[in-house]
């Protein structure tokens, strides 16, 4: 009988464990920081070229290694941090796996120069492929220097997945700043082939790091700070008037970790309450402290998530102290109410949300509709009661959508179709031979302006306006990141973005076909929403025609004309996909004639 199962190779084993801890430059970059701040450094210097791809090297001032320690530090699970089990429960270090310069060396080639403060001499090791070279002396200052050359070169597969340049740098970028966030006192810098992207000073304190991450919007930064029975929160927060549309700068720290906590962070949106307005997201700095026994960092390879043995006290204690804090007499904040706009649509009894709520379906709904004035029929108000049977609800909807989608010629009909009504200025509603087709208006839209800029993208880009007054953008270093990293798409797009010394955009020219960019807030949003995507992009042109299709669309509450209706429907119906929207939203849903009968009990 044939062997099938056999033991692999130790190189083999090493790249696949590098592939946990490392995926690609931000992680080399983050384990190596995260190194420097165990050895006590107080300055890091991270410089990286081309992305992390041909070369990262962090510098720091910390306590150094000795010759021994550095034979060491080299092979897998060694490490200063842990000595015994128990140990695991009171992790007061960053770095304690052991894993990080082993993985590092089996998938690059690194090299490490250190000295500790009390040696007379240096000592420089360097690993290829995780094969260690013989150490030599060398003359150096205190501190540690780790070079890494070529990520990935004996891994070609895992090196194909490496994205561009800017992406690779946006990724560097963000591990940094969320370090920096952690550690106020260390001092952070971090450079791009020779361009120079953070330069943190170490003297600052929390309040001077969270105004240099947080960037324009310090002015209106609320200090918070709370304890109870050893959980203390100390926070740094935006006010409701400074809340922007992206969660992109929220940070979360405990016991000097920087973790991913949606538990911790949906306790600091209860503690906004209703003075947050809707669809804003608060931006903060949160550091907190207790008793290390009372989580465990070790439930997650990369350490970005971690277990409290209390969320629920722990959530307590940071909504409590949001809440405190923003309702204070300094906040200058007791109320926010939100005011529904003054030109309202022509209304016709109630006007209750589209969705019928549990148990309520068999109750009588009255709609507004609104419609051209050329089609009133000298009729102002028109009341419509629609008893609506229980089995029209999202399954009906969702059948009713596949019927229109499988039906191209009945769609093209729309064209021609004898009239067109709005509903809510929301949804456009028009008949056709076989019944009724309702249409999204602000998804349609978006369909077409994305399209639209997709073909901007693929041709010459399309003619520009001059501002009068150009915009000055402060922009945080991530958000500069992602402006490099979509500039040449802005300008295909039609805008005219140069940058204007360290942290500064000027915007002197917005696409032709913008009639209205909201002083800027459009491109502040679009920039904010890259920035804020968690998940990695297949391709930057789809996020950014997507991202400005959906802020330069029509919007629900538009009032629309006939001719502004017939147009998106034409424009519509050349669209490629004229179903859904780019974040896959059903544009279009038909309700067959057959399936009214039916609800009005024709038979």
């Amino acid at each position: 009988m044939s062997v099938k199962i056999h033991k692999l190779s130790e190189n083999l084993v090493q790249k696949i464990s590098a592939g946990e801890v490392i995926d690609r430059p931000a992680s080399v970059v983050k384990e190596l920081v995260e190194n420097a701040i165990d050895a006590q450094a107080r300055h890091v210097h991270i410089e990286v070229v081309a992305g992390g791809r041909q070369s990262i090297t962090i510098v720091d001032d910390g306590v150094g290694m000795s010759p021994e320690d550095l034979e060491t530090c080299i092979e897998r699970h060694s490490t200063s941090k842990l000595s015994s089990p128990s140990d695991l429960f009171a992790i007061a270090t960053l770095g304690f796996r052991g894993e990080a310069l082993a993985s590092i060396g089996a998938i690059s080639r690194m090299t490490i120069e250190t000295r500790a403060a009390e040696a007379l001499e240096g000592t420089r090791l360097a690993v290829e492929g995780g094969i260690r070279r013989d150490p030599v002396s060398i003359g150096r200052a205190r501190g540690t220097t780790v070079s890494v050359r070529n990520i990935f070169f004996n891994t070609p597969a895992r090196r194909k997945f490496l994205r561009r340049i800017e992406t690779e740098t946006r990724h560097i970028t963000q591990a940094v700043v969320r370090l920096a966030v952690a550690y106020p006192q260390i001092g952070f810098r971090l450079v791009h082939e020779e361009r120079q992207i953070l330069d943190l000073s170490a003297s600052n304190g929390q309040q001077g790091r969270a105004e240099e991450i947080l960037g324009p919007m310090t002015e209106s930064l609320l200090h918070a700070r709370g304890d109870d029975d050893g959980i203390g929160v100390e926070a740094f927060l935006s006010l409701p008037t400074a809340c922007t549309g992206s969660k992109a700068k929220q940070f979360l720290v405990v016991r000097g970790r920087p973790i991913n906590s949606r538990p911790l962070s949906q306790a600091v949106y209860r503690g906004y309450g209703g003075l947050l307005p809707r669809d804003r997201h608060p931006s903060f700095v949160i550091w907190i402290e207790l008793d290390p026994r009372k989580i465990d960092v070790n439930v997650h390879p990369t350490k970005r998530e971690i277990r409290f043995a209390d969320e629920r006290r722990v959530s307590k204690v940071i909504e409590e102290t949001v809440r405190r804090s923003l309702h204070g007499p300094e906040s200058g904040f007791q109320s926010y109410r939100q005011h529904e706009p003054e030109d309202q649509p022509v209304t016709i009894g109630e006007s209750p949300e589209m969705g019928i709520p549990p148990g309520k379906e068999n109750v009588a709904h009255t709609l507004e509709v609104e419609f051209p004035k050329e089609s009133r029929r000298h009729l102002d108000r028109i009341s419509l009661s629609l008893r609506e049977p229980s089995d029209f609800g999202a399954e009906a909807l969702e059948r009713a959508s596949r019927e229109g989608e499988s039906s191209i010629d009945s769609l093209k009909k729309l064209e021609s179709a004898p009239a067109l009504w709005q509903l809510h200025r929301k949804y456009i509603f028009t008949p056709i031979e076989d019944g009724v087709v309702i249409i999204d208006q602000h998804v349609a839209h978006e369909r077409i302006r994305y399209e639209e800029a997709l073909q901007c993208f693929a041709e010459e880009g399309v003619a520009s306006q001059q501002l009068l007054f150009p915009l000055t953008v402060n922009a945080s270093a991530l958000e500069m990141e992602v402006i490099r990293e979509a500039r040449e798409l802005f300008e295909r797009l039609g805008f005219g973005i140069r940058e204007f010394g360290p942290g500064t955009v000027i915007v002197d020219a917005i696409p032709s076909n913008l009639t209205d960019w909201g002083e800027g807030e459009i491109f502040n949003k679009i920039v904010n929403e890259l920035l804020e995507e968690k998940e990695e992009r297949d391709s930057l042109q789809e996020a950014v025609a997507a991202s400005y299709a959906c802020h330069t669309s029509i919007r629900a509450g538009q009032k629309l004309t006939e001719n502004e209706m017939k147009n998106i429907i034409r424009q519509l119906l050349n669209a490629r996909e004229p179903f859904v929207c780019p974040h896959g939203r059903p544009i279009m849903l038909k309700v067959p004639l057959k399936r009214l009968d039916r609800m009005f009990g024709r038979t």
